[in-house]
């Protein structure tokens, strides 16, 4: 089996995630350029594109970051509202491993659109929702088409 391009998505994975980390954990303090949003498109373009071969690792990984992103919101929106609640103060450490992992790499597009990180993680989910879509339909076409 040829892993060329599972091993062209991670090291674009590994090259948006860490160009976007730090604007993603200082946001709004910290200003984002044009390269940030290269790099988003660019590794939005290579999930896009890799979504036609109807892998299982995306679809399980973009299956999480639909789910990470609707945390991630969740959580915000109760943080904000139930400020001082120590349960939730614990629940809210749960956002932090899933924000990192699947919303950092996509960070440089909030340059765009200047939301909240919590608003900005279901823009994604939206957005990974698409790939698990695709990577679902071109899988069924490839089990039809044989």
């Amino acid at each position: 089996m040829n892993y060329k391009f599972l091993i062209l998505l991670i090291g674009t994975y590994l090259l948006a995630f860490s160009i976007n980390f730090m604007p993603a954990l200082k946001h709004p303090d910290l200003d984002m350029g044009i390269f940030n949003i290269l790099v988003t498109i660019f590794i939005m373009s290579i999930l896009l594109i890799y979504s036609k071969k109807g892998s299982k690792f995306l679809k399980i990984f973009s299956l999480f970051g639909i789910i990470s992103g609707v945390i991630v919101f969740a959580i915000t929106t109760f943080e904000h509202a139930m400020i001082g609640n120590g349960i939730l103060d614990v629940i809210a450490s749960i956002q932090y491993p899933f924000y990192l992992i699947f919303i950092t790499p996509l960070f440089g597009g909030n340059t765009l659109f200047d939301l909240s990180y919590g608003s900005y993680s279901l823009l994604m989910s939206l957005f990974y929702g698409v790939v698990f879509g695709l990577t679902i339909y071109f899988k069924k076409n490839d089990t039809i088409s044989v």
